[in-house]
């Protein structure tokens, strides 16, 4: 289990508070999934019971928002980094073709060496 922060809320990053948060309500919903919890739950009126089943479906919607709010920010990241890296590949590509002529002409002059190194002995 992590260990909780012992920093007050206002001196924490945004980060740092978000996962906090996250982590206090995951605690919370853990809690409230346990054997002991479900089986005080059953004990109570029918009216205490409704409303703690609300507020634990209240807990889990929190935590589904502050996850679906991370996993936006990281789908945001990897769409402004989508364009620099479509930059990055069509740059990579005329690398690749610039080292391909450089291939063929090498080639072209190491053949034309070989020829030139025959005819030399010749002469």
């Amino acid at each position: 289990m992590a260990t909780p922060t012992t920093a007050a809320p206002e001196s924490l990053p945004p980060h740092k508070l978000r996962d906090a948060m996250k982590r206090s309500l995951r605690d919370t919903l853990d809690r409230m999934d346990s054997d002991e919890y479900v089986f005080a739950l059953d004990a109570l009126p029918e009216a205490k019971r409704n409303a703690a089943l609300i507020t634990r479906g209240e807990v889990f919607r929190a935590w589904r928002k502050l996850t679906n709010l991370e996993l936006a920010a990281i789908r945001d990241e990897l769409v402004r980094n989508e364009a620099a890296l479509r930059v990055a590949t069509a740059s990579l590509n005329e690398a690749s073709q610039d080292l391909a002529n450089i291939e063929k002409i090498l080639n072209a002059a190491t053949a034309f060496l070989t020829v030139a190194a025959k005819a030399l002995p010749i002469l």
